[in-house]
């Protein structure tokens, strides 16, 4: 594991993660997945090398994708996100490269900020990470 964390918004990640992802099961707000998703691919990155990469992170990536709304953001973040997400998609290269899953949680970490209002999300029933 890494010793460095690239990440301006880690100790926001945290409290974000503490006070809206729940101990199992999907968040029921787009603000908890959001950061849910993203620490569970950094999780099975940082723990696994991606060993168990299956259906489930594929659809973390999909959520994030979604969420990030493409017509909100400018174009240099619409390009970084879509690159992130196409590494994420190669577990074999995200793994190893951890500034994407720093430069991803701030992301999230400011699209949650943007957006305090809680957002109601369905339960996804694909979705069993």
């Amino acid at each position: 594991m890494r010793e460095e964390n690239l990440m301006k918004h880690a100790e926001e990640f945290k409290r974000l993660w503490e006070s809206l992802v729940p101990d199992g099961g999907q968040a029921s707000t787009v603000q908890g997945e959001l950061i849910r998703s993203v620490g569970r691919l950094r999780d099975e990155a940082e723990r696994n090398g991606n060993a168990n990469w299956d259906e489930g992170h594929e659809l973390f990536c999909d959520f994030i994708e979604i969420t990030f709304d493409p017509m909100r953001l400018n174009n240099h973040d619409r390009e970084r996100i879509e690159i992130i997400l196409n590494r994420m998609r190669q577990p074999h290269i995200a793994y190893r490269n951890y500034e994407l899953f720093d430069e991803l949680s701030d992301y999230a970490v400011e699209w949650c900020k943007s957006r305090p209002e809680p957002i109601p999300k369905p339960n996804d029933p694909r979705q069993y990470r």
